[in-house]
């Protein structure tokens, strides 16, 4: 029977990977007893009561499972059925003790199937001794057959079970080796199949990022090629707009001295002096003014005559009333025609500030264009290789501002050029550079929507250097209030307000900054009305031993007079100042923005005011009773204005003042 158990397994080793192991068994104890139908039950009630999921893996036959020599007191077929009713119970203890093992991975079925190897070699040697000891029994035997049927039963009962048990293992274990090399070749071959579509990606991947590499540097050697005509090409059309520019402002220029008037040139001997010329539109007003007066002064004579005449009739008789009656009409035709002849002159009053205030901006103009013409920047430089210069913003004492555009960062600048005057002497000129350098050091850290940016300092020769600054498109609050005088409350309310923001930025910093020259000149406006304090020239930074005094000035006399406190202009010790300066300063500017005058010294020079102590005495601040301004606007400007340094709010205290915060009532 073991030889047909090795001829059936040995037949059917090929279709191991198409059947299901208890198919196998069942059929392999169908034909050890010769029942094919109860085989085919079998395999059907084992289908049937285990599931074997695809993923499983049996193993092999546990070692510790004892294979005992049945033995029973029935006959030969009684004993072969009890045999198929073993095996299978064994196998389905079998198939529940191992039907849920798992190989992990494929090194955890490498060792299994070198266990099985070693453990099947060792297991054959066994067998092979076995079955030739129990041989030489059979011989030894022979003659005591008759003796004991039941003790030749057990023998054969055993032999049988030896030879049926130790082929099943051995078959169990080279099945299980199979399937362990057929997964571990699926396995191999599905891991070389990734492996080598990795490798593919990867060498698409390399190619890919070589031709991207090439692209790029091709990218940048053409920009590296293309940027010098590409700047070339910006700087061109930035030129030829602003030379536009120019040709009409100078256009403008010629058209409003045609109108307005023009500068002309006086000689007193060998002095050369300038003054100006009003044009056909003052001169008319001011006729229309002279024709208003003579007008005036007539009717005036006329009213006059009428009251003498009036007082040299005395009490007139009841034939008189008529004539009274006459003189108390001319009377009252006089008084219209006053009133005529007056709203005629507040017309033309008014007209004439008008063309007064367009006369100053001509005049500016005409300054600006002169010293455009004659700065040694206006034919359109590149400065630092980036900087376009365009046209003249303004000139100051000892610096340039031009229009410009920066290159680079593709935007409009404030390029602020500071010449040194070659015949200064070393140390002024090193003076003015330490202070430049002091004034870019302070600059440079502020950020802030109120403040304006300082973007680059560089040098140009070597009595010359450059500021790059934030550019703003609008006017400086100077210019505007030149061209209007006076602001509506609530548009000086809201430029206050952010100039109080800067200042309060600038106060809450690790190091403390006073401004010290607030000015309508230093506030700018940009493209969205925004407004921005700007030129740090004379600004102190407040150093930590500082007490609650404040610091000393070091620079007195500096700085614009009209809007520097008090204790600026002591001369008697040296002046300890604080932020308090810069709440001065505003309570100023409001005041101007509010009634298109200063507080104090309006009409005076700088001279004349250090020479009269204007400042000094101005210990109370006063209104004008036109424009009506509020209340709440007044009382802060007191505030601001408070003469005694001690008393005076400083710039964070201040900035609380509810005039300030836009509460709502």
């Amino acid at each position: 029977m073991s030889d047909d158990v090795l001829t059936h397994f040995s037949s059917n080793s090929s279709n191991q990977s198409d059947q299901s192991l208890p198919t196998k068994i069942a059929k392999l104890e169908a034909r050890m007893v010769g029942k094919p139908s109860s085989a085919g039950a079998t395999v059907n009630q084992s289908q049937q009561s285990t599931t074997w999921p695809a993923t499983t893996k049996i193993a092999g036959p546990p070692d510790n499972m004892a294979y005992e020599p049945l033995s029973s007191d029935s006959d030969d077929d009684n004993g072969e059925e009890f045999l198929i009713q073993a095996n299978t119970q064994k196998r389905r203890k079998f198939d529940e003790d191992n039907g849920g093992l798992v190989l992990k991975n494929v090194e955890s079925m490498a060792d299994t199937r070198q266990k099985n190897v070693e453990t099947m070699d060792s297991e054959r040697v066994t067998s092979d001794s076995n079955r030739k000891r129990q041989s030489r029994g059979r011989g030894n035997s022979s003659s005591g057959r008759g003796r004991g049927s039941r003790g030749s039963y057990q023998t054969k009962s055993q032999t049988v079970s030896a030879l049926n048990s130790q082929p099943e293992k051995d078959e169990w274990s080279k099945d299980q080796i199979r399937n362990d090399d057929s997964n571990l070749l699926e396995e191999n071959c599905s891991l070389r199949e990734k492996v080598a579509s990795l490798e593919e990606s990867l060498t698409k991947f390399q190619h890919l990022t070589q031709q991207l590499e090439k692209e790029l540097k091709s990218t940048k050697d053409f920009e590296q090629l293309m940027k010098p005509k590409r700047t070339k090409i910006l700087s061109d059309l930035l030129i030829s707009l602003a030379r536009a520019e120019r040709e009409e402002a100078r256009t403008r220029v010629r058209q409003d001295c045609l109108r307005l008037g023009n500068v002309a040139v006086a000689r007193a001997g060998t002095i050369i002096s300038e003054a100006w010329e009003d044009g056909p539109a003052l001169k008319d007003l001011n006729v229309q003014l002279r024709n208003l007066l003579e007008r005036k002064e007539a009717i005036e004579r006329q009213r006059k005559l009428l009251k003498k005449r009036q007082t040299d009739k005395g009490d007139g008789t009841d034939s008189e009333t008529g004539g009274q009656e006459d003189d108390f009409l001319h009377d009252e035709l006089f008084r219209s025609r006053l009133g005529t002849i007056k709203r005629e002159e507040e017309m033309i009053m008014r007209e004439r500030d008008r063309y007064e205030l367009e006369k100053a901006r001509l005049i500016r103009e005409m300054k600006r264009i002169r010293d455009e013409d004659g700065s040694r920047f206006n034919n359109f430089q590149i400065l630092n290789h980036r900087y376009a210069l365009l046209n003249l913003l303004g000139k100051g004492g000892f610096s340039e501002v031009y229009k410009a555009f920066d290159l680079v960062e593709y935007r409009y600048v404030a390029c602020k050029l500071h010449g040194l005057n070659a015949q200064w002497s070393e140390e002024k000129k090193q003076s003015y550079i330490r202070h430049a350098i002091r004034e870019y050091n302070i600059h440079k850290t502020l950020v802030h929507q109120n403040i304006v940016r300082l973007w680059d300092i560089f040098e140009i020769d070597q009595n010359t250097f450059c500021t790059v600054l934030e550019y703003c498109s609008g006017k400086d609050l100077d210019a505007v209030l030149k061209s209007t005088q006076a602001l509506p409350e609530r548009e000086a309310r809201s430029i206050i307000v952010q100039i109080f923001r800067g200042l309060v930025y600038l106060n809450r910093r690790s190091q403390k900054i006073i401004h010290y020259d607030l000015k309508p000149g230093n506030v700018l406006f940009d493209e969205l009305a925004v407004a921005k304090v700007t030129d740090f020239g004379l600004s102190k930074i407040v150093e930590d031993d500082v007490g609650s005094q404040g610091m000393e000035l070091t620079s007195q006399g500096a700085g614009t007079y009209w809007y520097l406190p008090p204790e600026c202009f002591e001369l008697n010790k040296t002046p300890l100042i604080s932020s308090k300066v810069d709440v001065w300063s505003a309570g100023v500017l409001l005041y101007q923005m509010l009634f298109g005058k200063r507080p104090f010294g309006h009409d005076q020079t700088q001279e004349r005011i250090l020479r009269e102590d204007t400042i000094i005495n101005a210990r109370k601040v006063e209104f004008p009773s036109r424009p009506a301004v509020s209340n709440e606007a007044k009382d802060f400007i007191r505030r601001c204005l408070t003469y005694n340094q001690a008393e005076r709010p400083d710039v964070l205290t201040i900035a609380q003042d509810p005039y300030l915060t836009y509460a709502k009532k």
